[in-house]
């Protein structure tokens, strides 16, 4: 017996993924701080607009997304922190296990409920922080040691310079040691010192000539 083929999108309910632990992985939290969870379908000028207006009320931040939202919230962050100045950040980031219905309508059963593992992310942002040695912590103003592409290739051809420069010191100085020179050609008598006593081929054709 053949089973009819079902409309995966006819019928399909979508729940947007949800924490098991609503603890937030970051030491030290401050008793009063805002939490901003932000949605796949978050609009990120609404979300911004409101919390810059109540920011003012707590001083701390904690913005937070699950899946594919990961990527909004870091937007708004880094949006927030051209806004609101010398701010500390902690950033911690961790795999929960969600759950996506895809349950019918008409047949919810547990059967139909797959579960997987989505990245979460949680950024804080605060005027003061309690300890700034935790990992994931980034000081005020401090946007990394990322280098541009004319930096970058200006450090990668100083370390071949200098790597080259360290090669031809030691090896000259280990043919010093041994009485060789480096870098000239062998003088002409030198060269045919070590040839046998076989006359070039011109040589032997004159050779034959004169006879």
């Amino acid at each position: 017996m053949v089973r009819p083929k079902l409309n995966k999108k006819k019928g399909m309910k979508n729940v947007e993924p949800e924490p098991t632990d609503s603890g937030i992985p970051i030491p030290d939290l401050p008793e009063k701080f805002l939490l901003m969870q932000v949605r796949s379908g978050s609009k990120i000028r609404n979300v911004l607009d409101y919390a810059l207006k109540e920011f003012s009320n707590y001083n701390n931040v904690v913005w937070n997304a699950v899946g594919k939202a990961v990527g909004k919230a870091i937007s708004c962050a880094e949006i927030f922190k051209t806004k609101e100045k010398n701010l500390h950040q902690i950033t911690k980031i961790r795999f929960i296990q969600s759950k996506e219905s895809k349950k019918r309508k008409e047949n919810e059963t547990a059967e139909n409920v797959q579960i997987y593992h989505v990245p979460e992310i949680f950024i804080l942002l605060a005027k003061e922080v309690k300890d700034t040695s935790v990992p994931g912590y980034q000081a005020p103003d401090d946007n990394g040691e990322f280098l541009n592409d004319q930096e970058m290739k200006n450090e990668c051809k100083g370390k071949k310079q200098e790597a080259g420069s360290n090669v031809t010191r030691v090896d000259a100085g280990e043919f010093a040691a041994m009485g060789l020179r480096t870098g000239q050609k062998r003088p002409k008598k030198e060269q045919t010192k070590g040839q046998t006593g076989t006359p070039p081929k011109k040589s032997r054709k004159r050779a034959n000539d004169g006879r």
